[in-house]
């Protein structure tokens, strides 16, 4: 076999070899899918709770994006669709140009009762998205894409972007896949907060952070009539008076029904004494104990400057399925002038955070309240700020659970401040304040794949060109470049030559 032979037969055998290589890789990529998100933000990576819902799709779910290729909300709504199809096939897309697809556009419009206008030449769909499912559907309004956080147009680094697109598309998803929407039962009567209230004590913020989970809020003034039969949880949120024995009996009765209850208390403080709230005897037979002190936190690294012990950080959490995500991220909530909530030994109830090791629990607050006062003789520890209770069984002689003969009773949360559900805290990306939200909002209604996933802020930079900058570019374009090209087919010429 002579050299030239050799030659031929050792290109197709290489070319062959390269041939099998790279159908290799795609076979073993398309059996592990796997993508990556390069921004700072972490703009495109999945929620675990996202994970979740989609993991858990039991019915096919079609996605219909009326978007042109040149919208701002084009490339994120692609992505971000993207990560929903690497992790089901139980997905599925369609992307309709309003220009360039006008006959499907228009069936589809007509079909889904959306409108359109026209901005110069481009006509724009009044509803960009809408998730379908069987006969259920919904419509992702452009507002729920991206937002303007117009609180930052004045900050160094570029005003904001709230991108809000994966919490649109999976509080869809859930919308058509899942059954009726969740009612929360807000009290009141009692000076709690309430729904359409001004100022710090509004519960708007949370009701609409609640939306998103498909969960309406209606107010309910607890006096001696049962909690409605529709309330899938009841949230006593910060009452500022005290509840009668026959309203906590309307409480009791509800959870011991199968109801779902959320006490959030702060501490109430009447001639320099935290007033009681009517709960603490009903609380003490599921084995929790509400302090009747004040939570001082001294530990610096949890302090935010200028509010020494009345806003801190909690960054220690239990191992209950409401914080587990949460400690594993390493994350932290936001309280406020907080109370303390443990639990007695024995208990089937669980701590879920607490604060450092440096905090105290004062219950003797004229140490701290009084002028020229020494500071609290408290002992310092890990005070524990909330707690969960949950109906165990008991076990019989053959150690099998022993069922109740009534309805199992529900479930119980109660935290010993309400300041981290403020719109402020919840707002802000960098807490968890709304991330034990949404975990305790799931919980307490018992729909646990429920989401609700805090915007990722990102800076809108504008790209801004001198005549300089511009005259730099043509440079490099029209001269360098052809220039670095010829150079390099010149060396390639005379290498050849030689």
């Amino acid at each position: 076999m002579n050299a030239q032979r050799r030659t031929r037969l050792s290109f197709a055998l290489t070319a062959i070899l390269g041939l099998v290589v790279v159908v290799l890789v795609n076979y073993i990529s398309s059996r592990h899918y796997v993508r990556w998100d390069w921004t700072t933000e972490g703009l495109f990576t999945l929620s675990e709770r996202s994970e979740q819902v989609l993991r858990e799709l039991g019915q096919d779910v079609q996605v219909y994006v009326f978007l042109g290729r040149d919208e701002q909300d084009f490339a994120d709504i692609e992505t971000l669709l993207e990560e929903y199809k690497a992790i089901t096939d139980r997905i599925s897309v369609e992307w309709v140009d309003p220009d360039r697809d006008r006959a499907r556009y228009q069936a589809l419009a007509d079909k889904f009762g959306i409108d359109s206008w026209l901005a110069g030449e481009v006509t724009l769909s009044q509803v960009p998205v809408v998730v379908t499912s069987g006969e259920r559907k919904w419509k992702v309004e452009r507002h729920q894409l991206i937002v303007e956080d117009f609180d930052t147009f004045d900050d160094v680094d570029g005003h904001k972007l709230d991108l809000q697109s994966e919490r649109a598309l999976t509080g869809a998803i859930l919308e058509v896949t899942t059954g009726d929407p969740t009612k929360i039962c807000l009290a009141s009567g009692h000076g709690e907060w309430e729904l359409g209230a001004y100022g710090e004590r509004t519960f708007d913020p949370v009701a609409r952070e609640l939306e998103w989970e498909k969960i309406q809020v209606e107010p309910f003034e607890v006096r001696k009539d049962d909690v409605p039969e529709g309330c899938d949880a009841l949230f006593v949120v910060s009452p500022e008076r005290m509840f009668s024995s026959e309203e906590v009996e309307v409480v009791d009765r509800y959870l011991a029904s199968g109801g779902n209850v959320l006490l959030a208390f702060d501490p109430v403080l009447k001639k320099e004494t935290l007033t009681p709230t009517g709960f603490e005897g009903s609380l003490e037979e599921r084995g929790i104990s509400l302090g009747r002190d004040l939570v001082i936190e001294n530990d610096p690294a949890q302090q935010l400057p200028g509010n020494p012990g009345d806003l801190f950080l909690v960054t220690r959490f239990g191992t209950h399925r409401l914080v587990e995500t949460i400690g594993r991220r390493g994350g932290g909530i936001l309280v406020a002038v907080a109370r303390s909530v443990d639990v007695a030994d024995g208990s089937d109830s669980e701590i879920l955070f607490r604060t450092s090791d440096d905090a105290v629990a004062e219950s003797n607050l004229r140490r701290i309240l009084e002028p020229g006062s020494k500071g609290t003789d408290a002992p310092a520890g890990a005070v524990p700020l909330a707690v969960a209770w949950e109906y165990v069984p008991p076990l019989g002689d053959d150690l099998e659970p022993v069922e109740p003969e009534g309805p199992t009773p529900g479930r119980l949360l109660v935290v010993g401040d309400s300041d981290w559900m403020s719109g402020e805290l919840l707002d802000n990306p960098q807490l968890s304040n709304i991330d034990f939200l949404s975990s305790a909002a799931g919980w307490l209604t018992q729909r646990e794949a429920l989401i609700n996933i805090a915007p990722r802020k990102t800076n809108a930079r504008a790209v801004i060109m001198s005549d300089a900058d511009l005259q730099n570019l043509l440079f490099r374009v029209v001269v360098l470049l052809p220039l670095a090209a010829f150079i390099a087919g010149f060396g390639v010429w005379w290498s050849r030559r030689s």
